[in-house]
């Protein structure tokens, strides 16, 4: 069992874990519980928005951007399932590249706009999820990331029927519902809705992805959400 991350328990995830299968041992995702502040979910303004998104530019261009180890690394993760990353592009690469092609960040609701922001700006994979319909299926808060069974339905966020798992991918399931393909497409069924009173967010892990990458985009993701990293929890 994966332990949220290494061997401890970590206290961000208040007590949610992931199982990880066997055949994914250096795979290990980060998890965050946040609850909604007293004054409500912050809202990125324009100026903010801005200035982030021109760093990024300013920061990388399109080949750059294809070489850097995390973009790397969620691509040869890919290719290990079977699945091309220039067809169905890793989300953080594919946010990194919008910004790069001048074309605007999509706009959801607030706690979404807040972490596709920060996955455009450190490349790693985000999921968000409704923490109370995730409790809903997984009473327990031990997750599974785990091969996807072939022929298993999944309906993602957008689509508007389910699709057929084709067994290549890899899923994150609470009880028996796979609610998000790892680490690209999140689930229908616990997606966030912008006013949720807490969220679980997963930063997607990946063999190869540079030390401490992770842990920065959680201090940025924490920071984004008005939350000081060091007093969290």
């Amino acid at each position: 069992m994966c332990l949220a991350r290494g061997m401890l328990m970590d206290p961000r995830s208040q007590g949610w874990t992931v199982d990880v299968d066997p055949s994914l041992p250096e795979v290990s995702p980060l998890l965050l519980v946040v609850k909604r502040p007293e004054d409500g979910w912050p809202v990125i303004d324009e100026y903010d928005l801005n200035k982030r998104l021109k760093a990024i530019r300013d920061s990388v261009d399109l080949e750059e951007l294809r070489a850097e180890p995390a973009v790397q690394a969620y691509r040869d993760f890919y290719w290990k399932l079977g699945i091309d990353p220039t067809k169905k592009r890793p989300a953080g690469e594919a946010l990194a590249r919008r910004v790069l092609q001048g074309k605007p960040m999509p706009k959801i609701n607030p706690i979404v706009d807040i972490y596709n922001l920060v996955s455009a700006e450190t490349r790693i994979a985000i999921g968000g999820y409704n923490l109370a319909t995730l409790t809903s299926y997984c009473p327990d808060k031990v997750l599974r990331l785990c091969p996807a069974t072939k022929g298993e339905h999944f309906l993602g966020i957008g689509m508007s029927d389910p699709v057929l798992l084709k067994g290549n991918q890899v899923v994150f399931m609470a009880g028996k519902l796979p609610f998000a393909i790892f680490p690209y497409r999140d689930g229908y069924q616990t997606k966030i809705n912008g006013d949720d009173k807490a969220v679980l967010f997963a930063l997607e892990d990946v063999p190869g992805l540079p030390d401490g990458l992770l842990e920065r985009t959680a201090d940025l993701l924490l920071t984004s959400l008005g939350i000081d990293p060091s007093t969290y929890l």
